[in-house]
């Protein structure tokens, strides 16, 4: 069986070749083991199905055990995945895999689109998206629309309308274009969802998404999936400039490298423990220093940070309709006095009732009533004998 099966939903009128795969791959690779990816690419996105080796063998002027040298270094870098006929003499098909996650063509995203994002030009890009999401069929098209599932954030939806009306719009073009410039590099498909998103869902003015990108690269965070979170985060908080902005991270970090440090861990904290810090300062609207508070009295407590103790404290306060170090205070006395005055409620010494004396096994025996004079008698007749 000479022809093989060549499978994936990626069809573009250019073959493009990831910088991933130039950067991490290509460089220390032999030469015709370069032309066979680069040519299988070609096939793969131009919709050309089946070849076979002896073809590709005679086109390179190459023997077909070079041929199939070459696809098994580009398996064993996860480039591509070969399907073997059962008898293991031939092969029947080939996978290629994404060279930034090893995800198979079949996972990504859409069909036309990641060609043509390495256009470099931002209202090409957006064109592109919108004709993929027209022509692709129903699954792809979930895949452009809707990134990946993730259980705390909602996935970005982006319309084909949106994705035309953003190809036609000067702003939009030049806000991909600096993104680009703070990337380093042209915007992956996931990456124009978002800033459609944000343009068009979020409404962020052009400050704004530039400040969002500036402020996540800085940490070393250009995850879509970041930038997002970070987003909703002001969109919640009700942000609109860059100087609101500025003002809710200062707040957000001070917040959270004071409660680091307050309690001994000098490490940014865990995903979980930020929940119970958004909970107490964002829900609870608890002032820093009585959280760092709550933070002493449990390290005085327990000797370990415990943020499940800290929680418990700062609940009662909070019921307790607490704001600040002066309500603790007043919280303390009012606690000081009732605990006086339960005290005092107690019975005492003087006015409880004498316990009677518990009965022993002899004392179940009737006991004998004898007159004094009988006892007298019964003692002279002991000491005189």
């Amino acid at each position: 069986m000479d022809q093989i099966l060549m499978c994936s939903n990626k069809i573009p009128t250019a073959t493009s070749i990831r910088n991933s795969f130039i950067q991490k791959y290509m460089l220390d690779a032999n030469g015709s083991y370069v032309k066979v990816y680069l040519y299988l690419s070609m096939c793969i996105q131009s919709n050309q199905l089946g070849f076979s080796i002896s073809s590709l063998a005679d086109l390179m002027e190459n023997t077909e055990n070079d041929i199939i040298r070459a696809l098994q270094h580009w398996e064993k870098k996860n480039l591509l995945r070969i399907t073997w006929h059962e008898s293991q003499k031939y092969i029947v098909g080939i996978e290629f895999l994404d060279p930034d996650d090893g995800k198979s063509a079949s996972e990504m995203q859409t069909s036309t689109a990641p060609s043509r994002i390495q256009t470099g030009n931002a209202q090409t890009q957006v064109a592109a998206h919108s004709q993929a999401d027209a022509n692709a069929s129903p699954h792809s098209a979930a895949f452009s629309q809707t990134q990946s599932a993730s259980p705390s954030l909602p996935d970005i939806d982006v319309t084909p309308e949106q994705s035309s009306m953003m190809a036609d719009n000067s702003d939009f073009a030049w806000i991909c274009q600096i993104v680009e410039t703070f990337l380093n590099r042209p915007v992956k498909p996931a990456e124009v969802h978002l800033l459609v998103y944000l343009f068009d869902t979020l409404h962020f003015s052009k400050d704004l998404i530039l400040h969002l990108y500036d402020y996540c690269i800085s940490l070393g965070k250009s995850n879509v999936k970041y930038i997002q979170a970070v987003a909703l985060s002001w969109a919640e908080n009700h942000v609109t400039t860059p100087e609101e902005a500025q003002k809710l991270t200062a707040a957000y970090s001070s917040t959270h490298t004071a409660i680091s440090k307050a309690l001994g861990l000098n490490r940014t904290l865990a995903s979980v423990e930020c929940q119970y810090v958004k909970r107490w300062h964002d829900d609870w609207k608890l002032d820093l220093s009585v959280i760092l508070e709550a933070c002493d009295r449990t390290l005085l407590a327990i000797q370990r940070p415990d943020f499940k103790y800290i929680d418990g404290i700062l609940k009662h306060w909070h019921n307790e309709n607490v704001r600040s170090l002066q309500d603790v205070a007043k919280c303390d006395e009012q606690h000081a006095v009732k605990k006086t005055s339960d005290t005092k409620a107690a019975p005492t010494s003087h006015n409880r009732r004498t316990p009677s004396p518990k009965k022993n096994q002899f004392q179940d025996f009737p006991q004998r009533n004898m007159p004094q004079e009988k006892m007298n008698q019964l003692e002279r007749l002991l000491l005189s004998e």
